[in-house]
């Protein structure tokens, strides 16, 4: 890719730019958390308007390459969290493979009656209950999703407040524990925008971009055993999947 603004392209100067920063933070020239150089700086090296220089880096904003904090400047984002469709794991799993420490906070673990949608899901009966765990999903202490489940659990299994704050994984508390072995699961997604309580608990922007996941997890006898709700930051999760022909 060339390093320079060429005037003569269709395409717009600030497309250009662009791509020109996005290629240094995709070769790791720019590192995460680090500080891009100055509307100044970048004027006098590609030599070009600093209207030019906000539309490009607006885009890079959007697109979560990049983050502005007030006062300080404009930073290169942490990298996207990157989760493989069609591979069944746990955010914990997710997150220790990239070399992530995670970590929770847990809001909410009570038994409930859900709303028929749920109970429609885990094929139980109107007037079910069933265990809701409310979290805050963290990576290296910073928070990256929301995540509400509902379990399905048969008379005389349980899940306690605090086994879930020794474990973590509720994947490994449902095997090791109930003999419950998540084998397959049935996934939507989809963008939404971030709600004003979503903002402030994941210390984003209100109307700030969200992947939402809904899964129907099934265990090994092909039973719903959890409803779960997850609500991932826009700008540090995506999802890829690989098509053959």
């Amino acid at each position: 890719m060339s390093r320079i603004i060429d005037p003569y392209d269709v395409m717009p100067k600030y497309h250009q730019l662009a791509a020109l920063l996005r290629e240094k933070i995709d070769n790791g020239e720019w590192q995460p958390r680090s500080a891009i150089p100055s509307e100044r700086q970048l004027e006098s090296l590609y030599g070009i308007s600093r209207t030019t220089i906000r539309e490009a880096i607006d885009i890079l904003v959007r697109q979560g390459y990049l983050y502005r904090e007030h006062g300080r400047g404009t930073f290169v984002s942490p990298e996207k969290l990157q989760k493989a469709m069609l591979e069944l794991t746990s955010f914990s799993e997710d997150l220790i493979r990239r070399g992530i420490r995670p970590g929770q906070i847990i809001r909410s673990l009570e038994w409930v009656v859900p709303n028929p949608k749920i109970l429609q899901k885990l094929e139980l009966p109107a007037g079910a209950s069933v265990l809701r765990i409310e979290r805050i999903r963290l990576g290296n202490d910073t928070p990256i999703g929301l995540q509400t489940s509902y379990l399905a659990l048969r008379e005389g299994q349980d899940i306690t407040l605090e086994e879930m704050e020794a474990n973590g994984s509720l994947y490994s508390i449902l095997q090791e524990k109930l003999r419950i072995i998540p084998s397959e699961a049935d996934e939507t997604l989809e963008v939404t925008l971030a709600t004003r309580e979503e903002a402030f608990l994941l210390h984003i922007e209100e109307g700030a971009p969200l992947l939402l996941s809904e899964r129907v997890l099934f265990a090994q006898d092909r039973r719903p055993v959890e409803f779960v709700k997850i609500l991932y930051r826009g700008d540090r999760y995506r999802y890829t999947v690989r098509l053959t022909r």
